[in-house]
């Protein structure tokens, strides 16, 4: 008998989300699985998603590899570009396309492959990556510069995309069409908040991420929005006990009990991902109903109260995010984000198709 907690991955779903994107922006997607596509597996995703998308997304060199080695032959893009010149070369071999966001970068490329196509990346206010609006003016005009970089795309990535106040993504949006008018390339602008909120904002390109693995960005309800979640982390009830008033549970007592309490204790912990962080109050379910997390969190287990439901058992199968309890709910409950929950997920997956 091995350990019960599991992480599901539902193949159907990501492809639903993805043909959500589809249908929301109109135009190219770049599928983003950087993270071990947020925790989902990487090659997994990008096999599934092949068919519905025109390229994928990664951070860097070594994630790319896998695609390539697993027989995507889609573009793969490279949000961070490379790290070195001695990098260039693997860009070159496996056909890898680089995303250039400073003049070192540039010089590394323009040196070696200039002839190969690149993203150019403009920093329009998340001040991060990417190039200057006039420092992209310079790099086109000024004579003593090599110009002879070939671009693909002018990209962006706004810092308040998940925002309704228009002029935040206004002013980013007036920057990045001035340049896209000078380079006359294609443009890429749209990640998951901004392709399920400012519809308006459309490009070449999407870069659809988080919405892919059935999360809204904005905190809503993913069946409002029309996604499907894609991971469910499950496990089982391991122990059952009842705790009188003034008893505590867990390491620090942090619950303590106002009356007769049932306490079932879960096969889950943060080693399996779920956050350390969670609070008194984290929805779980059970048996069909919503129950509460009490005590902390610790490395291989959880406990919750369950006093009202008489009819969890040993073995009980429960979830800890999925279908009936969002993993945005948890990472509200906890401080944190969902992207970061996804990613932080350890155990063996198994594939519902």
């Amino acid at each position: 008998m091995t350990r019960p907690a599991k992480i599901a991955i539902n193949l159907n779903n990501i492809v639903h989300n993805c043909k959500l994107a589809r249908q929301l922006h109109g135009g190219k997607l770049l599928a983003v699985v950087k993270a071990n596509a947020y925790g989902h597996g990487d090659l997994l995703v990008a096999q599934q998603l092949a068919e519905y998308v025109e390229g994928f997304a990664v951070a860097c060199l070594e994630e790319a590899v896998v695609l390539r080695e697993g027989g995507i032959t889609h573009p793969i893009v490279l949000l961070e570009g490379p790290f070195s010149a001695q990098e260039i070369p693997d860009y070159l071999h496996h056909q890898l396309t680089p995303v250039i966001h400073q003049i070192e970068q540039y010089a590394w490329w323009t040196e070696v492959a200039s002839s190969q196509g690149v993203w150019l990346k403009l920093d329009t206010g998340m001040h991060r990556l990417g190039f200057q609006e006039k420092e992209i003016n310079n790099l086109i005009n000024n004579s003593n510069t090599p110009n002879s970089l070939s671009i693909d795309v002018l990209m962006t990535h706004f810092a308040n995309a998940d925002t309704i106040e228009p002029e935040l993504v206004q002013l980013p949006m007036e920057r990045f069409n001035r340049v896209l008018n000078t380079l006359c390339s294609e443009g890429s602008v749209a990640n998951s908040a901004a392709i399920m909120l400012h519809h308006h904002l459309r490009s070449n390109w999407a870069r659809p991420g988080l919405m892919l693995y059935g999360v809204d960005p904005l905190g809503r309800k993913a069946a409002e929005v029309g996604l499907k979640p894609v991971m469910k982390l499950t496990s089982e009830v391991i122990a059952l006990r009842w705790i009188e008033a003034g008893e505590s549970v867990g390491y620090g007592s942090t619950f303590t009990a106002s009356q007769p309490t049932r306490v079932a204790t879960v096969a889950c912990g943060y080693a399996d991902g779920y956050p350390r962080t969670a609070k008194n109050g984290t929805p779980v379910w059970i048996n069909g109903k919503r129950v509460s997390l009490i005590g902390r969190v610790s490395m291989d287990m959880i406990t919750v109260d369950v006093t009202q439901h008489t009819d969890v058992q040993l073995g009980a199968v429960v979830e800890l995010w999925g279908d009936n309890i969002s993993v945005a709910e948890v990472a509200e409950c906890s401080g944190t984000l969902a992207y970061e929950l996804l990613c932080h997920t350890h155990r063996p997956a198994r594939v519902n198709s």
